[in-house]
C-alpha cells in the first residue's frame, strides 16, 4: 500500500516522538526521519502544533481501526463478557510487543505536549472520546450496565497497563493477570 505524504509524515513524526522524545520533533527532523526532501514537512505542517496533532489522529486511526478489527470478531459471535475480556487482552499483547511498544511512547509523549497546549488538549480529548463512544459500545452489545462510568474506568486501567510497561517492561502481567485486572474493571466489586 502507498502511503500519503501526511501519513509518511505521520508516521514519521511518532517514530521519531518515540525515539528522541518530544524535543526531538521539528520539521527538519520529520523529512530526514522520513527521507523526504527539506520542507515537506513544512508545507504539510505550518506548525509544530499542526504536526504534533497530525501525529495524534494518525496514531488515534490506527489504534481504532485495530479495535474495529477486534469489533467486528465480537459481535460475530454471541454477546460474553469472558470473549470481550479475551478480545481486549489479545489487543494488549499485540499493543504491548515490542514492534508496538514506540506507539505507546509516542503516545505519552503527546500527551505530555498537550499538557501544556491547551489547544492540544482540545484534540486529545476529542480523540478520546471516540475510544470511550466505541468501549461503550462494546460493553453494551455484553450486556454490562452502567456503560459510560464502566468505560471511563476500563480506558484508564487499559492505559495504565500500556503506560507501566514503558518503565517496567519487565513486570509486565501476565495473560490471567491482565485477565483479571480487566474484569475487575468492567465489574467493579465483584
Amino acid at each position: 500500500m502507498i502511503k500519503d505524504r501526511k501519513t509518511t509524515i505521520a508516521d514519521a513524526a511518532l517514530e521519531l516522538l518515540a525515539a528522541s522524545g518530544a524535543r526531538g520533533l521539528t520539521h527538519r527532523a520529520v523529512d530526514a526521519w522520513a527521507g523526504l526532501p527539506d520542507g515537506s514537512t513544512s508545507s504539510c505542517c505550518r506548525t509544530r502544533l499542526d504536526l504534533v496533532t497530525l501525529a495524534l489522529n494518525r496514531h488515534a486511526t490506527r489504534n481504532l481501526e485495530e479495535l474495529g478489527e477486534d469489533g467486528a470478531r465480537l459481535v460475530s459471535g454471541e454477546p460474553s463478557l469472558e470473549r470481550f475480556i479475551d478480545l481486549l487482552v489479545d489487543r494488549l499483547d499485540d499493543w504491548m510487543s515490542p514492534a508496538k511498544r514506540s506507539r505507546v511512547v509516542s503516545q505519552i509523549e503527546i500527551f505530555l505536549i498537550a499538557s501544556r497546549e491547551p489547544s492540544l488538549q482540545k484534540v486529545v480529548e476529542g480523540v478520546h472520546q471516540h475510544f470511550v463512544d466505541a468501549t461503550v459500545q462494546a460493553l453494551r452489545y455484553v450486556g454490562v450496565v452502567d456503560t459510560d462510568r464502566i468505560a471511563m474506568g476500563l480506558i484508564a486501567t487499559v492505559d495504565g497497563i500500556l503506560h507501566g510497561q514503558v518503565v517496567n517492561g519487565h513486570m509486565r502481567p501476565d495473560r490471567e493477570t491482565c485477565r483479571a485486572i480487566l474484569m475487575r474493571a468492567v465489574q467493579p466489586g465483584a
